[in-house]
């Protein structure tokens, strides 16, 4: 998965599609409602950094790669926190 990009929502659809996940199926995973889900993948609307985390999770994208490419101390130590 090294093309994927946690904060890329052409990724997200990407890999939702090649793992046959269904917003209901990602929507159940989060706990969340399946209108949030699909707004986020839309562009409509975006995730706070910890639903973007948790989505990271149930896409199986890996977390590692993606904080490898955030050099800002202050977002690593949220992300830290948020991890």
């Amino acid at each position: 998965m090294k093309d994927v990009n946690l904060w890329d929502r052409v990724s997200w659809k990407a890999v939702k599609e090649a793992k046959g996940l269904t917003y209901r199926q990602i929507s159940e995973e989060l706990g969340l409602y399946i209108g949030s889900v699909e707004k986020w993948f839309s562009g409509e609307k975006s995730p706070a950094l910890i639903h973007q985390v948790a989505l990271a999770r149930v896409l199986g994208i890996p977390l590692s790669e993606a904080l490898d490419n955030i050099n800002d101390p202050d977002i690593r130590a949220l992300l830290s926190i948020t991890l």
